[in-house]
């Protein structure tokens, strides 16, 4: 069994596109967490959730998940494909990218390919991203932020190439960074489900 699988807290697995979609749906995943940025802006969030789904993928999201594999394996990290939910929360998780062993336990991973860029540090809306994860995989002792950035390059197959190695932050969760996300984040996700609740119950509309 995988790390992530020992926890039993496996919600969906994205093997199965089509059952971990259904779930994913259900929930509020790291994607949709990165974007509370305002507390004032639950309406906003709720309205985006309810909305049809019709985004299937994009240039951008095909190369990050054909470079995924490689960025993993230069952090020595398990790639992961189980949605996970949070200890507490069901409707709360993540499927982060990867996981890696520590001699106590293990970290989680997260990939990013960006493309004609110099990159320093994840975004606002990326550190977001991992302080969701960190929050609903408590048992992770950090979060490794894995970066490749590529550059074109006729010469090869894709058409790309890493402009140098890839590139490793390790975020703590005593990080001020991860703190002040993990703190703005969590009572709108809160907020973001009761209004949900309403919303699907007709209570309230959106």
């Amino acid at each position: 069994m995988s790390t992530l699988e020992l926890l039993g807290r496996a919600l969906a697995d994205s093997a199965d596109r089509d059952s971990w979609l259904a779930q994913h749906d259900r929930v509020i995943g790291s994607s949709t967490a990165g974007k509370f940025a305002r507390p004032s802006s639950v309406e906003t969030y709720v309205r985006q959730i309810l909305a049809p789904k019709t985004f299937t993928g994009s240039a951008a999201t095909e190369s990050g998940n054909r470079w995924e594999p490689i960025l993993l394996a230069w952090a020595g990290a398990e790639p992961n494909s189980l949605l996970i939910h949070h200890p507490d929360e069901k409707r709360f998780g993540a499927t982060i990218d990867g996981t890696i062993p520590t001699s106590t336990g293990f970290a989680i991973c997260e990939t990013k390919t960006k493309h004609k860029r110099v990159v320093t540090s994840p975004t606002p809306y990326e550190v977001r991203q991992l302080a969701w994860q960190l929050y609903c995989l408590p048992e992770a002792e950090f979060a490794a932020w894995v970066w490749g950035e590529l550059v074109e390059d006729p010469t090869e197959p894709e058409g790309w190439r890493l402009r140098r190695d890839p590139q490793t932050l390790i975020f703590h969760r005593d990080d001020p960074k991860i703190v002040a996300a993990t703190e703005l984040i969590v009572p709108i996700a809160h907020d973001v489900l009761a209004a949900l609740d309403a919303a699907t119950s007709q209570e309230v509309s959106f």
